[in-house]
């Protein structure tokens, strides 16, 4: 099975990170409740936020 890669992705491995999951908000239209997913290096550096 052959699959095109067509992102123009170079290069890709797989690394070691902390993933961690918080639930925030107050539950009010302005500030709903949902869960936070964050991504830190190993030294606790913040990487990315969904």
């Amino acid at each position: 099975m052959s699959k095109s890669n067509n992102s123009g992705c170079k290069q890709a491995e797989v690394v070691q990170v902390i993933k961690t999951r918080t639930i925030v908000g107050t539950g009010t239209e302005n500030d709903p409740v949902r869960e936070v997913v964050q991504y830190w290096d190993l030294d606790g550096k913040l990487i990315a936020e969904k």
